[in-house]
């Protein structure tokens, strides 16, 4: 199928062929029917997957160019995503012959001047941050949604927290009628699903599923490693690995800077992202990745979720991530567009049940370890399982605890009813294996 086959309008279609955009994605493929016939929308689809152009097409599709009112309303976590939505959605209108007017609001930009255009006249389409939002429709009452008859929300899961569902619940009480729903995530976990279908009257669920856990194009590396030397491990396996461009993530803004600093210790130019940066300064490291400054980016989670950072070919988790949904997000950030992208996530015997579960939703990563300055095949690394008799002896020690007074020679009592004890229980286990041996010959007379 290609994007022809849906007779755009056309100045859609002369944008579609600058971009040299021939076919739809899956998700687009499912989701443009849809959402130009009116229908409200829940999709799951994995990052990377295109459902930015999955609503934007469709939007303009249905646009009344005549019309000078706020038709639709495009809901961004962040407000780099907001950008990236608003440079896309202005990418697909410079082609209309009619004005389109698409405001982006979001921080960062000065309020009043905001405020005075808005008093002036009105966006077709509004692209932004919940906050903006919030204080341009509710608060003044300067940016009027309340005829749209589109709400967007993208990225859900990061968006519907209780203090952001309060404000999204704002934002929907001030439209008018029953507009159309369209809500984007890469995971929508159960209980938001619940909610969404609770709040939203008619939404229907749209889930692409991948044949894996994440998409077929990205190589899965569990590199090995000792919790004491991560920092070693991860230098070692940059000076073998050369990027285009590396994400390295860890689980916190202070994890963030602290690895950022040994990396530039050790030689190399890195870049950090993480959400308490100053707006000033994110902007000039987005700046300075799109312009490939740095081969090596330092981030938080914000930069798998906020951020569309292009030519990512290698992310490394030098954390695995607390949420293993996150993993999918994080990971999704190479291989776009069908390009091959390299995952590395560093982990220790400790990690063990945390790997063994993304095993169980479909992940086959090839377990590996640094050897000789190359990377080699390993067997996974994982906690032996304590032999029974150590089992024994473990919980025997934690059910006899020392008193908080000691008299001289406890120590040695104690010490002889516990190897007591511990001889006990395992002539009991002893016991139970030939009784249940027994049982089961008796059976097969």
């Amino acid at each position: 199928m290609t994007f022809k086959e849906y007779h755009f309008k056309s100045y859609i279609n002369e944008a579609l062929n600058s971009i040299n955009f021939v076919n739809p994605t899956k998700v687009q493929e499912i989701v443009i029917p849809e959402a130009i016939s009116g229908t409200s929308l829940m999709v799951e689809s994995a990052t990377g997957s295109g459902k930015t152009h999955a609503f934007l097409l469709p939007i303009l599709e249905n646009l009344d160019e005549d019309n000078k009112s706020v038709q639709a309303i495009i809901l961004s976590p962040t407000r780099e995503l907001a950008m990236q939505l608003y440079n896309v959605c202005v990418e697909l209108t410079k082609h209309s012959k009619k004005e389109i007017t698409v405001a982006r609001a979001i921080g960062g930009v000065d309020r009043e001047s905001e405020i005075k255009k808005y008093e002036k006249s009105q966006p077709q389409i509004v692209i932004g941050t919940i906050g903006r939002i919030v204080d341009l429709a509710i608060k003044t009452n300067v940016l009027k949604i309340h005829l749209a008859n589109t709400v967007v929300i993208d990225e859900a899961d990061m968006i519907f927290e209780e203090k952001e569902l309060i404000e999204v619940d704002k934002i929907m009480g001030k439209i008018q009628g029953k507009p159309q729903f369209l809500i984007f995530s890469a995971t929508i976990p159960k209980g938001l699903r619940h909610f969404l279908r609770k709040y939203l009257e008619n939404v229907k669920t749209i889930t692409i599923k991948e044949d894996n856990l994440t998409t077929k194009n990205i190589e899965h590396y569990m590199l090995q490693c000792k919790a004491k030397n991560k920092e070693d491990v991860l230098i070692n396996l940059l000076k073998i690995i050369n990027p285009f461009l590396a994400l390295i993530f860890v689980n916190s803004k202070e994890k963030v800077d602290e690895l950022a600093m040994k990396l530039a210790e050790a030689g190399y130019r890195v870049g950090k992202l993480h959400g308490a940066l100053e707006d000033r300064i994110r902007k000039q490291t987005i700046k300075r990745i799109e312009n490939l400054e740095y081969q090596y980016v330092v981030a938080s989670d914000i930069a798998a979720r906020g951020i569309d950072i292009q030519g990512v070919s290698h992310v490394i988790n030098f954390d695995l991530p607390n949420d293993v949904e996150f993993y999918i997000h994080r990971t999704g950030r190479t291989a776009r567009y069908n390009k091959t992208g390299y995952a590395y996530s560093l982990y220790a015997y400790q990690d063990d049940e945390y790997v063994k579960m993304l095993q169980s939703k479909g992940l086959k990563p090839t377990f590996v370890k640094i050897q000789n300055g190359e990377i080699v095949p390993a067997k996974f690394y994982q906690k032996k399982e304590p032999s029974f008799a150590k089992k024994i002896e473990e919980e025997v020690h934690n059910k006899t605890k020392m008193p908080k007074k000691v008299k001289p020679g406890y120590k040695k009592k104690r010490l002889e009813e516990i190897n007591k004890k511990i001889k006990q229980a395992k002539k009991e286990h002893i016991n139970e294996i030939y009784r249940k041996k027994a049982q089961k010959e008796r059976r097969t007379k």
